[in-house]
């Protein structure tokens, strides 16, 4: 019995003694996290980047890398993870288990301190000043030549996309896009990728002669079979050189921190020291002195015997004077090279678009990312001369765009996310959509006037009505043909009819495009119509609604014209453009417009109606211009349409006329020559100058109508090609020079007023100057030589303007300073424009 007792007994507390145990061990269970600690914009990894439970003193760092591993006995429900200069971030988790959490930090763009640094030179500065020193030696291009692989990956993405946004009934048909929102980060906001395009190079350098070549070998871009954009993906337009003194973003200079000048706009802190790839290298911090400049917070590792940039990541600053950009972030990587050069390894750019910008809260928009990794290089080893010698800077092969999916897995330098590899399919589908083209054909009419319905396109929309004096109400239909009716000719015309005058107008026309690489084309037109003289050479067309709503005064020199044409067009070389046009004129004296002339010296006949003939030979030349193809993947209804991109040097055109005489009926021999110059001259963070210089001369003795009539503005609106001041047929000259200088300021002013910093405007300043003459020949042809005024001294006009008002808006306040023949109201002064810029 007490055996019994006693084995029960111990049977009890064994039993006991286990439950507790089992329940003691399940409350002391181990909480496992494991993770990647990064920048959500630019996707580089955190390291070093605090890791702590919250409530316990259990905590971690993470690696270089940026991963990190932490575990606890203690009961925990969260955790969390800061870095200096991000804003910390607490994540749930489960207790007792082992798990995954990633932290997507953010850079607090308030929190920057100040550092004081005394008792002797800073040692930032110090280095930075070795870094000047040797930029020259570490910028690659100090080499002799160089080749390498580039593999540019370019992507957008929708950011910030909330519930409400996707039930919209306007996203009703496309619902099955946002199943590829990705939302793979731990506290990251869901983004929809919706292009996404790559490309692989190589790129080939030499310094003396200084020649650069890149050769495409493959391009894929989602929605877009083009290779005139494929040149555009490659390296050679995209890269940003921090060893510049300026960092040029969406057309502004940022000052770099490597910059001469990088002292004046930037604090630079020494923050450690560390082994980066078996290398040596100083961890410095910049920050810009100021605010609202257009400077750079950030970065930079520079190895300690060559001072070179081992690795950059900058962001521009928090309150820097640009439009649309809710963040923008770049991050280069270097390499050093057969032990011998630096060279960039790796670069990554992102801009957070975000149309409506806010501090308080991030807002919806887009994330435009583009990466660029460089391989296989080669140094010291140059090209022949004849490799470069027939001009192209870029070269598309033609299997370009035709690689298969094999051959892209073998080459890129970096595999697609899972998310990435659903881009190409999902664009393809959304393109089939018949829903997605009629959307898209709404905004293409709002966009360029044109609607297209089957193999025509119904327009202009600003064209279908308008008024003036002599016609009073217009009413004008037009179109044109597409590539549904042909893709080699395009046939064009307009039909208007006048109810003051009770009189139609028309004209009609047809051009052929050759399929060959110079864009060649040929047309012929004919029109029969009503103009101002004067305005058909200003910017504006005569029966636009928008100049009929705007004029400041009524227009008085009406004539009718008859017109024939005919012409080709051509790119002969690479940025040279050859037009050869034949014209026929008849024109007639309407209300207003008494251009009547005398036949000869002897004044026997008089003659009321101008009939001449005269062909014209224009030469453009934009020197390493960029050109795109318009149109996309299955967009067979819109013609293609070469769309110049603009060039970083001088554009120059020289147009030469001569008028045959006995031609067709025409009475007039005369020769004109015309030469213009235009460009943009950027000044780093000083803004940028615009400015235009034109010249010309006739020979011949001609009506003054056919002489140059010198380019006015009776509207409201401002042109930067017009003399904003002047009025239509104001003055005409047989000879000129003129010059127009516009800068723009980018708020280096303003930017000093807490009120003017806020709200971003620009400052804006111009000057116009205009010398010419009529000869006595030309102004005793005619019956009434006070018909026309001509410059018996300087014609000037100044003004200075404020622009970027809510971002779209500009206004100028200009003034004749010459030729004062009526006292100006201040609203005669006034000019209004809607200019989109960053």
């Amino acid at each position: 019995m007490p055996f019994s007792f006693l084995r029960i007994l111990r049977i009890r507390f064994l039993t006991t003694f286990f439950v507790l145990f089992c329940v003691l061990y399940a409350g002391a269970q181990e909480t496992k996290v494991a993770g990647r600690i990064y920048d959500p914009l630019t996707n580089e990894v955190i390291p070093f980047a605090a890791v702590v439970f919250k409530g316990t003193t259990a905590g971690a760092n993470s690696d270089i890398n940026g991963n990190y591993t932490i575990s606890t006995m203690e009961k925990v429900d969260s955790i969390s993870a800061t870095f200096v200069g991000y804003i910390p971030v607490t994540l749930p988790v489960q207790r007792g288990k082992t798990q995954t959490i990633n932290f997507a930090l953010r850079v607090n763009k308030f929190d920057l301190p100040e550092v004081n640094v005394k008792a002797g030179d800073n040692p930032a500065d110090i280095i930075m000043r070795e870094v000047r020193k040797n930029k020259e030696a570490n910028d690659r291009t100090s080499v002799n030549a160089y080749q390498y692989e580039s593999y540019n990956k370019i992507e957008f993405d929708i950011n910030n996309i909330t519930d409400n946004f996707k039930k919209r009934r306007v996203f009703k048909p496309f619902r099955f896009i946002f199943d590829n929102v990705d939302s793979s980060g731990t506290n990251k906001r869901p983004f929809l990728p919706v292009f996404l395009s790559e490309s692989l190079s190589d790129i080939y350098f030499t310094k003396d002669p200084k020649r650069t070549r890149e050769v495409v070998k493959a391009s894929k871009i989602s929605g877009v079979e083009n290779n005139t954009i494929s040149q555009y993906l490659g390296d050679f337009y995209q890269h940003i050189n921090v060893y510049d003194n300026y960092v040029y973003l969406v057309g502004k200079g940022f000052v770099s921190p490597l910059s001469d000048v990088g002292p004046v706009y930037y604090k630079y802190y020494l923050l450690d020291s560390a082994y980066m790839n078996e290398r040596w290298c100083y961890k410095l911090k910049f920050k810009p002195r100021r605010k609202q400049e257009l400077t750079f917070t950030g970065e930079v590792w520079i190895h300690d015997t060559t001072f070179a940039v081992k690795k950059i990541s900058m962001r521009i600053a928090d309150d820097a004077n640009i439009n649309f950009m809710e963040d923008v972030g770049i991050v280069d990587e270097y390499e050093f090279v057969e032990s011998k050069q630096w060279m960039l390894s790796k670069e990554i750019l992102v801009m957070n678009i975000a149309p409506t910008e806010s501090k308080k809260k991030e807002t919806m928009g887009f994330i435009a990312r583009k990466t660029i990794t460089y391989r296989d290089f080669v140094l010291d080893q140059p090209k022949p001369e004849s490799f470069f010698t027939d001009g192209e800077e870029v070269i598309v092969n033609d299997s370009a765009s035709k690689r298969d999916e094999s051959y892209w897995q073998q080459m890129r330098h970096d595999s697609l996310t899972a998310t990435e590899e659903k881009i190409y399919a999902m664009v393809d589908t959304l393109e089939s959509l018949p829903i997605f083209n009629t959307y898209l054909d709404v905004i293409t009419f709002l966009a360029t006037g044109y609607y297209e319905a089957g193999p025509i396109d119904i327009g202009q929309l600003f064209s279908l009505y308008s008024f003036n004096s002599y016609e009073g109400s217009r009413v004008r239909l037009g179109g044109r043909t597409n590539n549904r009716f042909s893709k080699a000719i395009q046939l064009k015309g307009y039909c208007a009819y006048g109810f003051l005058d009770s009189t139609f107008k028309y004209s009609g026309g047809v051009e052929y495009f050759f399929n060959n690489k110079h864009s060649t084309s040929f047309g012929a037109s004919y029109k029969k119509d009503v103009e101002q003289l004067g305005k058909q050479l200003s910017s504006f067309e005569s029966d636009n609604l928008l100049v009929s709503v705007l004029s400041r005064m009524s227009s008085s020199r009406f004539s009718s014209i008859e017109q024939e044409k005919l012409f080709v067009e051509s790119y002969i070389l690479k940025g040279l453009n050859v037009n050869v046009a034949f014209f026929h004129r008849n024109i007639n004296s309407l209300s207003g417009a008494n251009f009547n002339y005398y036949s000869d010296a002897a004044h026997k006949d008089i003659i009321t109606t101008i009939n001449t003939s005269e062909i014209s030979l224009s030469l453009r030349y934009a020197y390493k211009e960029r050109f795109v193809e318009s149109g996309r993947k299955g967009a067979v209804g819109r013609k293609s349409t070469r769309i110049a991109l603009g060039s970083s040097y001088p554009i120059t055109q020289v147009t030469y006329t001569a008028g045959l005489r006995d031609l067709l009926g025409s009475d007039l021999v005369y020769h004109k020559l015309r030469i213009n110059i235009k460009d943009n001259i950027y000044w780093g963070n000083f803004g940028h100058t615009s400015y235009e210089l034109e010249a010309g001369k006739i020979w011949g003795t001609i009506p003054y109508p056919l002489l140059e009539v010198h380019k006015g503005n009776e509207t409201y609106t401002y042109s930067n090609s017009l003399f904003n001041q002047m009025d239509y047929f104001e003055f005409v000259s047989d000879q000129f020079a003129s010059a127009s200088l516009v800068h723009h300021f980018g708020g280096i002013f303003f930017d000093r007023f807490p009120l003017f910093r806020k709200l971003k405007w620009r400052e804006v300043a111009q000057a116009k100057f205009l010398l010419g003459r009529v000869g006595e020949n030309n102004r005793n042809i005619m019956v009434d030589p006070t018909t026309f005024n001509s410059l018996e001294k300087p014609y000037i006009e100044g003004g200075v303007g404020i622009e970027n008002i809510l971002k779209f808006g500009r206004i100028d306040v200009i003034k004749r300073l010459s030729h004062i023949t009526r006292k100006e109201k201040v609203s005669d002064m006034i000019r209004i424009s809607l200019v989109l810029s960053f």
